[in-house]
C-alpha cells in the first residue's frame, strides 16, 4: 500500500520523511529506501539523474551511516552527466544516501533534497517539496 510522505524539519533543519497511517508512523533515514512512482506522462519533474564521470580526489569519502558530507564528496569536484531522471528508474525502490537542506541561491529559502543510490557513481537528486507534492516519491 502506498503512503504519502510528509516532510518535517528537526531543530537543525535536517529534513526527514514520515509516512502516516491510521495506527502507526515511521521515520525515513539515510540507509532506508523510498519508492519512485511510475513515470508521469511528461517525465519526472523533481527527480534528476547525476552520473559522476571524473573523481579528481579518489581518496575522498563521506559518512555512509549518516550521509554527512555526501554532497561535498559527490558534487563539489569532478565532472557529471546530468539530466531529468529517465522513466526506466520508475516504480522501483532506492536506498537513501543523504538528506540535506540546501539554500536556494535565488530566493534564500531552504531547499530540502534527498540523494538516492542509482548504482555505481550515479545518484538521483530529489527536490523533496516538489517530488512529494507531485507524488513522484513515496513510502511503500
Amino acid at each position: 500500500m502506498k503512503h504519502l510522505i510528509m516532510i518535517f524539519s528537526t531543530l537543525f533543519c535536517v529534513p526527514f520523511l514520515q509516512a502516516n497511517t491510521a495506527d502507526s508512523s515511521r521515520s525515513v533515514q539515510v540507509g532506508d529506501s523510498v519508492m519512485l512512482s511510475t513515470c508521469p506522462a511528461k517525465g519526472y519533474v523533481y527527480l534528476q539523474y547525476y552520473q559522476k564521470t571524473r573523481f579528481p580526489n579518489i581518496n575522498s569519502t563521506y559518512n555512509k551511516l549518516t550521509g554527512e558530507d555526501f554532497y561535498e564528496y559527490f558534487f563539489l569536484d569532478g565532472d557529471f552527466d546530468a539530466k531529468a531522471l529517465p522513466c526506466s528508474y520508475g516504480n522501483k525502490k532506492y536506498r537513501i544516501l543523504s538528506i540535506r537542506t540546501l539554500v536556494d541561491k535565488n530566493t534564500g529559502a531552504d531547499r530540502p533534497v534527498m540523494f538516492l543510490d542509482l548504482g555505481l557513481n550515479t545518484v538521483a537528486w530529489v527536490e523533496l517539496s516538489g517530488a512529494v507534492d507531485a507524488l513522484e516519491v513515496f513510502l511503500d
